[in-house]
C-alpha cells in the first residue's frame, strides 16, 4: 500500500465516521458527570447504597466500637488518643470517648429521644464540643450527626422527620465528583446544613453545618470597627465503606469543630477509626441520657 492510499477518497467515510464516534463519547462523558437530579431521587439512591429495604429495617439496635485520634490547635496544640463507641436505636443516638488524660477524660453527647445531653468533665463544666451543641442541639435531635453509622439518621424516615430538602448541584471532594443537598430541619436550626454523596456510589462522604454571627455593636464607633463576625463550623467525614451484615457502613469517621470569634481561632479534630459492628444489639434507653453519667466515670 502506497503512503498516498491514506489520503484517498475510499478512506474519508471510515475516518470521518471515526472522529463522529470519538466526538460523541467525549460529549457524552461529561453529561454524565453532571447530570441533574431531583433531591428525591439522590436520596432513593442513596438508600440503596446503604442496603435493602429489609436490611435496613432489620439494623434497629446499633453498638459500634474503634478507637479515636484527637487533635487540637488555638494558641498551643494537644493531642491524646482513646476509645470511642457510638450507639443507636430507633431516634435515640450516643457518641462517647474515652480519653487516658485527666483535663479531656471523655466526650459524651447523647439524645434519649426527648432531650440532648452532654456530660461533665468537672463539676460544671463540658468539654467544647458538648457545650457548643448543647446551644445547637437541633443537628443531633434531628440525627445528622454521625450519619448512616446511625439508626436516627433523618434520611432513612423523611415522613418522620419532614425537613425540607434542596438539590444544590454537584461539586468536588479529594477529585471525585459530588451531589449537594441542603437541609434545613422541620424546626429550623441555627446551621446551614450542606450534604454530600458520592455521584458514583451515592454514599454519604461528608456533612457541613455552618454558622455565621454578626459582630456585636460596640458603644462607639472605634469599639464597633474592632468587632468582626463569628464563624462556627462543624464538618463530618465518612469513608471506607464495607459491608457489615446486610448493610453498606463508613469504617471511619471524622468530626472537626472550627471556631473564629472573638476568643480566637481554634479547630479540633476527633478521627474514629470503626473496627466492631453489632447491628441488632438493644441499648438499655437510659444510656442515652449521658447527663446521668458521674463526671470521671
Amino acid at each position: 500500500m502506497k503512503n498516498s492510499d491514506f489520503g484517498s477518497n475510499r478512506f474519508t467515510p471510515l475516518i470521518k465516521l471515526a472522529c463522529l464516534i470519538l466526538t460523541g463519547c467525549c460529549l457524552t462523558i461529561p453529561a454524565l458527570a453532571i447530570e441533574k437530579l431531583k433531591a428525591e431521587d439522590v436520596v432513593q439512591k442513596h438508600l440503596d447504597s446503604i442496603g435493602t429495604p429489609a436490611a435496613r429495617a432489620a439494623a434497629a439496635h446499633r453498638v459500634i466500637l474503634g478507637s479515636v485520634e484527637f487533635h487540637f490547635r488555638a494558641r498551643g496544640t494537644g493531642q491524646t488518643q482513646g476509645s470511642a463507641v457510638l450507639a443507636s436505636e430507633g431516634l435515640m443516638t450516643l457518641i462517647g470517648m474515652t480519653f487516658p488524660n485527666l483535663e479531656y477524660p471523655h466526650e459524651r453527647l447523647g439524645y434519649d429521644g426527648h432531650t440532648f445531653t452532654t456530660g461533665f468533665i468537672r463539676p460544671g463544666v463540658r468539654t467544647v464540643l458538648g457545650d457548643f451543641i448543647k446551644n445547637r442541639d437541633s443537628v443531633f435531635k434531628d440525627g445528622l450527626i454521625g450519619g448512616t453509622l446511625s439508626t436516627a439518621w433523618p434520611l432513612l424516615d423523611l415522613a418522620t422527620r419532614n425537613p425540607k430538602l434542596g438539590y444544590e448541584g454537584t461539586d468536588k471532594i479529594n477529585g471525585r465528583e459530588v451531589y449537594v443537598l441542603s437541609y434545613v430541619p422541620r424546626k429550623g436550626s441555627d446551621f446551614q446544613i450542606r450534604l454530600f454523596f458520592d455521584a458514583a456510589t451515592f454514599q454519604h462522604v461528608r456533612s457541613t453545618y455552618g454558622q455565621v454571627m454578626s459582630a456585636m455593636q460596640g458603644r462607639t464607633d472605634k469599639d464597633s470597627a474592632r468587632q468582626s463576625a463569628s464563624r462556627y463550623q462543624v464538618v463530618e467525614e465518612f469513608g471506607d465503606y464495607k459491608k457489615e451484615g446486610g448493610l453498606t457502613l463508613p469504617h471511619t469517621y471524622k468530626l472537626q469543630l472550627l471556631i473564629d470569634d472573638y476568643s480566637g481561632s481554634s479547630k479540633s479534630e476527633w478521627t474514629l477509626t470503626l473496627t466492631q459492628f453489632e447491628l441488632n444489639h438493644p441499648v438499655p434507653a437510659d444510656s442515652f441520657n449521658v447527663e446521668s453519667y458521674k463526671a470521671g466515670s
